[in-house]
């Protein structure tokens, strides 16, 4: 992790500490340090349990004629060092000197990798942020008078600008409906947006795109086995370039398709590695009662299939409560955050994820009927969706294509959006129409793809676990969200998808020798043993959390709450002995502890760390 501030006047402006990620978790594995140069002050964080360096994150040159301030892993270095006529390995942030060099902040689409990149020319009087293309790396910023503060914290650095702010209430209801993740929970910290970078000097800011995914245009040349093997190559590929035999790795196995074949994949990659741990959020002991299956079986198949050590969740209602009251850092993601901790019990401080895969290679049958008819194609048309089942016929026409055509959202959908959203204020409620567009309204397969790359919910994933495990020694790569890979898929026909029968055809034929056939098979995808124990556990904590309404009452950051309808809700279920699980009031009672409890921390960590200016 890494910030500063810059400015272009000869006295400077200084923000100091501004990774308050750092200060606030006490955590003795972590090391800030401090670097500056002419109108720059800024420093990285060092985690003793990761193996980095300062030349991994700072670079500059003996003439302070460019600093570079970052956290980059390029998955495609060589090549970039070849392009720069480097003959030797040399740290990242000093080759993205060089590539700045030559080529400006253009440089950036070259680059296949994570990153979040500082860079400034103190002679010139300028500097530029530079996010990747897909935006896994977290970066934030604020321009201020003569002054550019920055930070891959983006909540830390939200905390340092909320003394006199009001919070942004749009970014608190993000855990009750559909909002614009870009927001941050301080109006004037924005994220840098991916594909992107800042240009920032005397003359102002610029924002700049250099990624632009909308000009792919699809290859209707493609036919299936082509298709096939390419995706295959990519996918192994992206998962080889990712491993780094420095860390000790692991992974995520959920038991379905993106996971496995990614856990599986990489387990190959660290066949020397004695153990190779895969994390499942499903508990070790619980027993689902009338679950539609047990998707730990898939997790123990997929691992002994791929010689893998399964580690199931042990999460106890006292541990869920701690980490949410940690929604500071984990920002909702409480059964990640015990998987966290189970990988630093056991050394692990590298974890793949098969994270973003549903989105574009192993997409299911978003935008496919409704690029059939208007191609024409309809004899696949017809053989994906019978005629000989009329009422069946007529629910898939409205669900896939004339609702998502008309921007109608169905009954089911509405209904939970209400139930989310049921003890907020009525004025409050609305989700975000763009968010909601982007989600579940698109023209084409091809437009899926796009909107879902703008509703930025992979993102948001991306940057919570960018913070929360790095302050537990952990970094995460995910493979499926090679920008390669999304290239590729925004080329491919939906005629291509229709080849074979079944769901999700491609991951399925890729997993042909990677899972065993049970799990590559499998048609389900919901985990209910999972949810059904965090179901069990709120239902466990959520008297003691009933007791604290009135407290929370008196935030003034959630006066979009309803808390006369809430406490109504109370009285009328603790008045009935062993009333059965109340999804809506127990799911309300965690979330509304974990915001009361982040805009306190939030508010406290302000008045630690103030923006001194020259």
């Amino acid at each position: 992790m890494f910030s500063g501030s810059f400015t272009f006047w000869d006295s400077d402006s200084y923000l100091p500490h501004i990774g308050t990620f750092c200060d606030t978790t006490e955590n003795d594995d972590l090391l800030f340090n401090h670097v500056s140069a002419k109108g720059f002050r800024g420093g990285f964080c060092l985690n003793s349990r990761i193996p980095y360096a300062p030349d991994d994150f700072y670079f500059c040159d003996s003439d302070n004629d460019i600093v570079v301030l970052s956290k980059a892993a390029f998955y495609n270095k060589s090549w970039l060092l070849d392009f720069c006529n480097i003959k030797e390995d040399v740290p990242v942030p000093k080759l993205i000197a060089s590539l700045f060099m030559k080529e400006g902040p253009s440089f950036a689409e070259r680059v296949n990798g994570d990153f979040a990149i500082f860079i400034c020319r103190p002679g010139k009087k300028e500097a530029f942020l530079i996010r990747d293309h897909v935006g896994i790396a977290p970066l934030a910023y604020v321009t201020e008078k003569e002054a550019l503060y920055f930070s891959s914290d983006i909540i830390g650095l939200s905390a340092v600008f909320s003394e006199d702010e009001a919070l942004d209430s749009e970014y608190l209801l993000g855990c009750f409906k559909y909002i614009d993740y870009r927001r941050t929970p301080v109006g004037k910290v924005k994220k840098l947006l991916p594909g992107h970078y800042l240009h920032f000097s005397a003359g102002g800011t610029t924002l700049c795109s250099y990624w632009n995914p909308a000009k792919i245009k699809i290859d209707n040349k493609l036919h299936y086995d082509t298709v096939l093997s390419d995706l295959d190559s990519l996918v192994r590929d992206a998962v080889k370039i990712r491993c780094d035999k420095r860390f000790t790795a692991g992974a995520h196995v959920s038991g379905g398709l993106d996971s496995g074949i990614v856990s599986s994949l990489a387990r190959k990659e660290y066949g020397e590695q004695k153990e190779f741990y895969g994390f499942s959020w499903s508990p070790s002991e619980y027993n689902p009662g009338n679950a539609v299956y047990d998707e730990r079986a898939m997790v123990n198949e997929t691992c002994s299939y791929a010689g893998i050590s399964p580690v199931f969740s042990d999460m106890t209602p006292d541990e869920y409560l701690r980490y949410v009251d940690n929604f500071y850092i984990n920002q909702g993601y409480f059964p990640e955050e015990k998987v966290t901790e189970q990988a630093s019990e056991r050394k692990v401080n590298l974890l793949f994820s098969g994270w973003g895969g549903d989105e574009f290679i192993s997409t299911g049958d978003r935008g496919i009927e409704i690029d059939l008819l208007r191609g024409l194609r309809l004899y696949k048309f017809f053989r994906r969706n019978p005629l000989r089942h009329p009422r069946q016929f007529i629910r898939w026409i409205s669900f896939y294509i004339i609702n998502p055509f008309l921007g109608i959202l169905n009954s089911a959908t509405v209904r939970s959006f209400n139930d989310d959203a049921f003890y907020i204020k009525k004025e409050f409620r609305k989700s975000d129409r763009k968010a909601v567009r982007d989600y579940y309204f698109h023209h084409s397969r091809h437009q899926m793809h796009l909107r879902l790359l703008h509703f930025y919910n992979l993102q948001e994933r991306c940057e919570s676990w960018s913070v929360a495990g790095y302050s537990k020694g952990i970094e995460y790569r995910y493979p499926l969200l090679d920008k390669r890979i999304i290239e590729y898929m925004l080329k491919v026909p939906s005629t291509v998808l229709c080849e074979k029968e079944g769901f999700r055809p491609l991951l399925r034929d890729i997993g042909i020798g990677i899972l065993p056939e049970t799990v590559r098979l499998q048609m389900l995808k919901s985990e209910p043993v999972c949810w059904g124990y965090v179901a069990q556990m709120e239902k466990t904590l959520s008297a003691t959390l009933a007791k604290e309404v009135n407290e929370w009452r008196l935030n003034k950051d959630l006066s979009f709450v309803d808390f006369d309808l809430l406490t109504d809700d109370i009285s009328r279920y603790s008045e009935q002995p062993g009333a059965e699980y109340n999804r809506v009031l127990c799911r309300g009672l965690i979330y509304l502890r974990a915001l009361h409890v982040f805009t306190k921390k939030l508010r406290s960590q302000a008045s630690l760390f103030p923006v001194v200016s020259a």
